[in-house]
């Protein structure tokens, strides 16, 4: 059902949502054909939503290597019985974002990051879209609020290394907001639970209009709090309650197997109650043959969740995201939105319902909202795409003993650019350098100024100070080095000589606004560099 009319869509594009739990490839429809989800058989899961009733394809982020290094992926390592198994990379994108340095068991004595892994399933994973979908040739990535600009970079390019076209980005928020046909007014405010296996996340998001911040305005998180009881408690809470109400009292070996498989089947089981108010989940032993009926209610599951304290769970992290929400000067959200795997059991949404009462709750589409939302995502098209700083390279004059500059990237310049946007030479301020650095200043100024005549001069005494602007210029401007941190280092070799032109350097910018170079060297005639990346302008 549309709340809202959707826009035309200039092109046909894929909503992919990588998230902790599930992988989900959204679809949009046209017309009133909704939206889909691609499913890929064997890796694939159906999970029936709770409120809705609609099907949904995700693919358990999960990925198994065997000793000669092949791959199980997804619903396969559940089937396989192996989803907990210590080898198995699962919450990949949780330890992705946080640059976990643990390595998996990738086959033989080979081991592998949980980048590579998160490469190896998310590319196996998008090649196979790609198959199953080719008259789609464009993708949006649903981005996690807070996460690095190297994510948005990595996601890039596996959907070019897998064969994808053209791909864009969107803010988590945002896509839930979209994904449930909702269009945000500026100033709106959104209460986003998303319950997945590792944590509860409450956030406000807030509808902003375009800002130097934001230029192209949108919806963003103002205030997110977390606590780490995951929904993948509650499979194992399940699992628990079955065995001590079994009159066969399971112990041992064989207790450990039935609760296994009772955790495996956690999705069918939500999926027979969100059509009706009592599961039958049948769990056969693999070793005994033996067979355990367990019966399970909407009610069992509250009395579940209420013992664990989740209500109060989810009070303390609403409270706290409302806390400092309310310190940033927003009121209260005008809807709650639902998102996860754990919102999509049932009861849960009555638990929030008790919470917020008399709250607009929209909550049908916990596992596929965000996919929904980036396959109908447009970008600002009246927008263009500019650099709002100015970009430049300092170096020493001796004749002046002052600190210049070479501007490489003036404000207002739209990126990527069609070509180079400067090309230079330098040379080494000594004889026998051997490491020549490329100094990166950004230059900009207060928003109703023009950028001052900044430098760096040497004074009588051979000290390096600031030399202001005159009083009625205006001032307000700033210069700072932007990659003193992380600087582009040339090894010249052999060593250069003073003043020999060494190192022609070539700067370009990418779609990402990131300022690349290229450096041959002019004495050995080797290609140093090839558009590596220096700095990403604002």
């Amino acid at each position: 059902m549309n709340r809202y009319a959707q826009p035309t869509l200039p092109t046909v594009q894929l909503g992919v949502d990588f998230g902790t739990s599930s992988l989900v490839i959204c679809i949009p429809g046209q017309g009133n054909d909704g939206f889909r989800t691609l499913a890929f058989p064997g890796w694939s899961q159906e999970i029936t939503g709770a409120i809705s009733g609609e099907a949904v394809n995700a693919v358990p982020v999960l990925i198994l290597y065997d000793q000669d290094g092949k791959r199980t992926i997804g619903d396969e390592v559940t089937r396989a019985g192996a989803a907990d198994h210590p080898t198995t990379a699962r919450w990949i994108r949780k330890y992705l974002l946080e640059e976990s340095p643990v390595l998996i068991p990738a086959g033989g004595n080979r081991h592998i990051s949980f980048r590579g892994a998160a490469a190896d399933f998310l590319g196996s994973v998008i090649s196979r879209a790609i198959k199953e979908a080719p008259e789609y040739s464009s993708m949006v990535f649903v981005i996690p609020s807070g996460a690095p600009e190297w994510y948005i970079r990595w996601l890039g390019d596996i959907a070019q290394t897998a064969g994808i076209r053209s791909w864009n980005t969107i803010t988590e928020p945002a896509a839930v907001v979209a994904g449930y046909e909702l269009i945000p007014e500026p100033g709106q405010a959104y209460l986003i639970v998303n319950w997945d296996e590792t944590e509860l996340t409450v956030s406000f998001a807030l509808s902003e209009e375009p800002s130097d911040h934001h230029p192209a305005g949108g919806v963003f998180a103002i205030s997110t709090a977390c606590d780490d009881t995951g929904c993948k408690a509650v499979d194992d809470w399940i699992a628990q309650d079955v065995l001590a109400r079994s009159p066969l009292k399971y112990m041992g070996a064989k207790a450990q197997r039935i609760y296994a498989n009772i955790t495996g089947r956690s999705r069918e089981l939500y999926s027979q109650l969100a059509k009706s108010d009592e599961a039958l989940i049948h769990i056969e032993d693999p070793l005994s043959g033996t067979t355990l009926s367990a019966r399970i209610s909407r009610e069992d599951i509250k009395r579940i969740l209420t013992e664990h304290e989740i209500p109060s769970v989810l009070e303390r992290t609403s409270s706290r995201a409302r806390v400092v929400a309310s310190s940033r000067g927003c009121k209260g959200p005008d809807t709650i939105l639902m998102t996860g795997r754990g919102c999509a059991i049932p009861m849960v949404r009555e638990l929030v319902k008790q919470q917020f009462p008399g709250m607009k709750i929209l909550s049908d589409h916990p596992v596929d909202a965000a996919a929904r939302g980036a396959s109908i995502f447009l970008p600002r098209a009246n927008l263009p795409d500019r650099v709002k700083n100015d970009y430049a390279l300092r170096y020493w004059d001796p004749k002046s003993r002052e600190h210049r500059y070479r501007f490489l990237v003036r404000s207002g310049a739209r990126y990527p650019s069609a070509g180079q946007v400067a090309r230079i030479t330098i040379s080494a301020a000594y004889d026998g350098q051997t490491r020549l650095g490329i100094p990166l200043y950004e230059m900009s100024a207060s928003p109703d100024t023009d950028i001052p005549d900044i430098e760096l001069v040497s004074d009588p005494a051979g000290g390096i100070r600031l030399a202001a602007p005159p009083e009625n210029t205006g001032g307000g401007g700033r210069i700072h080095p932007v990659n003193e941190r992380t600087p582009t280092l040339l090894v010249a070799d052999p060593p250069a000589l003073k003043g020999e032109p060494r190192f022609e350097l070539t700067f370009m910018l990418d779609r990402e606004k990131l300022l690349r170079v290229t450096a041959r060297d002019l004495v050995t005639g080797t290609l140093l560099k090839k558009d590596v990346p220096v700095y990403k302008l604002t």
